[in-house]
C-alpha cells in the first residue's frame, strides 16, 4: 500500500458510536461531513576632485538636494574639466566627466522623490542601492512580498456601496476560519448580507472570565454582526486599513482565578496553534501564518521551557508575534481593520459547544471530523527540515534506508518515569534489535540536546515511544504513517497525544504495561472518556520490555519502506 493511500491505524476492536449536539452552521463539521552597505560620510576628496556629488542614503536631508545646487555642481565639474583639457589627452576625461555629471544629477533628482524610503526593496536591485549607484525611486525588478511597502490594496473605502462581505469558511466549534472579517475598536465585525451563514457567537468566542471562573459567550464588546442594506456603517470611519495573508487570533486569557493553559507548550503546539492551522488545510489553505495574535499578556502565553518562542521564531521567521499591547493600540487608534484570512481560536468555546471535548476535556477532539490533505503538515515540517539541515549536525534520513528509525524519548530524570528496573530492560531489548539490524535505536533524554538536534530526531523518527508527557508532542514533526507508542500507568489514560496521532494518521499504541489499551476501552459507560488515575504521574509506571521488543519488532517490519522524501 502506497503511503499516501494510508489511514492511521488505532488497535480496536471496535469503536462505539458518538454522539452530541452538531452546530448550527451548514459549515461547521459535524461527523458526517539584507541590510545595505552605505557609503561612509567622512569620505575623503582627493586633488583631482570633479565635484561629483556622492550619493548616500543616511538622512533625507542630504537626499533632499535642491535641483539648484544639483545644477551647479554640474557647472563646477563642466568648468574644472574643461580647465584640464588644455592638453590632448585630459579630452577623455572631459568626455568621462560629462557622462559622470548627467549620471550624477539624474540620481539625485531620483533619490529626492523618495525620502522616506529606506526599504532595499523598494527599487531596483538592492546591491546598487547599497553601493549608492542606483536611485532608491527607480523600480527595477519585483519588491518582496514582506517589504512593508503600501499601495492602494492596502485600504478599503466602506462607503463604495459595495465591500468585501464577511465569510465564514469552516470550523468546528472553539476553531473558526473566516475571509474578510473586520475589527473596530477592540470589536470583531462580521459584515455580510446574510448574517445566517455566521455561526452563533457561542461557537466562535468566549467573553472574558468571570470571576467565579466561568466562561459566557462573548458579547457585542467582542463580536458583533452587522447586516449589510439594514445596519448603520458610518461608526466604521469610511475606510479599513487592510491586514493581508493568513492572520491566528488565540482568545484565550486569563481571568481573577484562571489561567489560559498557553504557558504549557503542548496546549500552544497541539491544541491552539494545531486547532488553526488543521482548519486552515482543510479548506485548501497551506499558507504559513503573517501574524499570531494573542489577546492575553505574554506573560500568560510565554511557557517555562521556552518551547513556544522558539518554535514562533526559528520555524516561523518570517511570522509577526502581536502580543496584548498591539492588540489595544489597535483597540485604541480608531481605526477599521480587515483581515483578509483569520482563524479564531478559542478553547471554551470549544469545551462548550464542542461534540466531544467534554468526553476527555481536549479542546482539540472535533478536528477529528474535519478531513484534511494527507500532506497538510507539509509546510510546517518543511521549514523544520530547513533549518535542521542548515544546522548540518544531525540527518533527517536513516542510515540505512531499510531500517526504520525507533527514537526513545527518555523520561527517567524526570518526576513521571519507568520503574527504574523496567527501563533498563527496555533499554537492553532495544540495543539487542539495533544490532540485530531490525530497527536504528536512538535513546534521547531530550532535554540535554539543543532544540534543533531535539526536533531532527523527531522528524528522522518512524517510532517514537515514551512515557506519557511534552516529548510526546514530537509526533507532530514524524512523516505521516508513523507509530506512536505512549505507556501508561494500567488503568489510566489521557487522550493529548492520541489526538494528535490520528490527526497526522499515525498508528497509535497506549500501552499499559504488556497489553494495547485499544480506542474501544478509552470510553466508560456513561460516554466520558477514561481519565488519569492514582499513579499515573508516578515514577514507577510499570513496562515489560521484552513484551515492547516484539511489538516493536512487527512494527518495524511494517514501516521499512517508509522512508522520509
Amino acid at each position: 500500500m502506497s503511503l499516501s493511500s494510508r489511514s492511521p491505524r488505532l488497535v480496536t476492536s471496535s469503536s462505539p458510536k458518538l454522539s452530541g449536539h452538531r452546530l448550527s452552521s451548514s459549515n461547521l463539521n459535524t461527523p458526517s461531513a539584507s541590510a545595505s552597505r552605505e557609503p561612509s560620510l567622512s569620505r575623503r576628496q582627493s586633488a583631482f576632485d570633479l565635484g561629483l556629488p556622492v550619493a548616500t542614503n543616511t538622512n533625507s536631508q542630504n537626499q533632499n538636494s535642491s535641483s539648484s545646487e544639483t545644477i551647479g555642481r554640474g557647472f563646477t565639474l563642466l568648468k574644472n574639466s574643461i580647465r584640464m583639457s588644455t592638453k590632448r589627452g585630459n579630452r577623455y576625461v572631459l568626455g568621462a566627466a560629462l557622462v559622470l555629471s548627467i549620471f550624477g544629477f539624474w540620481h539625485i533628482s531620483q533619490t529626492s522623490h523618495e525620502v522616506g524610503s529606506t526599504s532595499p526593496q523598494a527599487g531596483g536591485g538592492s546591491a546598487w542601492n547599497g553601493l549608492g549607484l542606483w536611485p532608491s525611486g527607480a523600480q527595477w525588478g519585483t519588491g518582496s512580498t514582506h517589504s512593508g511597502n503600501v499601495d492602494s490594496s492596502s485600504f478599503v473605502n466602506l462607503d463604495s456601496g459595495s465591500i468585501p462581505e464577511t465569510e465564514f469558511v469552516r470550523g468546528v466549534a472553539g476553531f473558526s476560519y473566516l475571509k474578510n472579517l473586520y475589527l473596530a475598536n477592540g470589536t470583531f465585525l462580521a459584515i455580510t448580507s446574510d448574517p445566517s451563514h455566521i455561526p452563533e457567537v457561542s461557537h466562535i468566542m468566549s467573553a472574558h472570565p468571570t470571576d467565579d471562573n466561568k466562561y459566557p459567550p462573548a458579547g457585542t464588546d467582542r463580536w458583533k454582526v452587522l447586516e449589510l442594506g439594514k445596519d448603520d456603517l458610518s461608526a466604521l470611519g469610511g475606510v479599513a486599513v487592510r491586514k493581508d495573508g493568513v492572520s491566528m487570533f488565540f482568545n484565550d486569557e486569563k481571568g481573577l482565578k484562571s489561567v489560559s493553559f498557553l504557558k504549557h507548550y503542548f496546549h500552544f503546539i497541539g491544541e491552539v496553534f494545531l486547532g488553526a492551522w488543521r482548519v486552515l488545510t482543510t479548506a485548501g489553505e497551506m499558507e504559513l501564518p503573517r501574524r499570531l495574535m494573542y489577546r492575553t499578556s505574554p506573560d500568560d502565553w510565554r511557557d517555562r521551557a521556552a518551547l513556544t518562542p522558539w518554535f514562533q521564531q526559528s520555524v516561523m521567521p518570517n511570522t509577526a508575534i502581536e502580543e496584548s499591547p498591539i492588540w489595544e493600540d489597535r483597540a485604541k487608534s480608531g481605526m477599521t481593520f480587515i483581515f483578509d484570512k483569520i482563524t479564531i481560536t478559542d478553547r471554551w468555546a470549544a469545551h462548550q459547544k464542542g461534540i466531544d471535548p467534554w468526553r476527555f476535556n481536549k479542546m482539540t477532539a472535533d478536528l477529528l471530523y474535519l478531513d484534511s490533505p494527507f500532506n497538510w503538515m507539509d509546510p510546517l515540517r518543511l521549514s523544520m527540515k530547513r533549518l535542521v539541515q542548515t544546522k548540518g549536525t544531525c540527518s533527517v534520513y536513516r542510515k540505512n534506508k531499510n531500517v526504520p528509525i525507533v527514537l526513545y524519548i527518555n523520561r527517567q530524570l524526570t518526576g513521571r518515569r519507568l520503574i527504574a528496573e523496567d527501563a533498563e530492560v527496555l533499554e537492553r531489548e532495544m540495543e539487542n534489535l539495533d544490532k540485530e539490524g531490525v530497527i536504528e535505536w536512538v535513546n534521547a533524554q531530550m532535554e540535554t540536546l539543543s532544540r534543533v538536534d531535539q526536533f531532527c530526531l523527531a522528524l528522522k523518527a518512524d517510532v517514537i515511544m515514551g512515557v506519557h508527557g511534552n516529548g510526546l508532542s514530537h509526533a507532530l514533526w514524524m512523516k505521516p504513517g508513523s507509530a506512536v507508542l505512549e505507556f501508561m500507568f494500567p488503568g489510566g489514560f489521557a487522550r493529548d497525544y492520541a489526538t494528535v496521532a490520528e490527526l497526522m494518521r499515525h498508528d497509535y499504541y497506549a500501552i499499559h504495561n504488556d497489553t494495547v489499551f485499544t480506542k474501544d476501552k478509552w470510553l466508560k459507560e456513561d460516554g466520558w472518556g477514561v481519565g488519569a488515575i492514582h499513579g499515573f504521574h508516578s515514577t514507577s509506571i510499570p513496562l515489560n520490555g521484552k513484551w515492547i521488543a516484539s511489538l516493536i519488532r512487527k512494527i518495524a517490519q511494517d514501516k521499512k519502506g517508509m522512508v522520509e522524501p
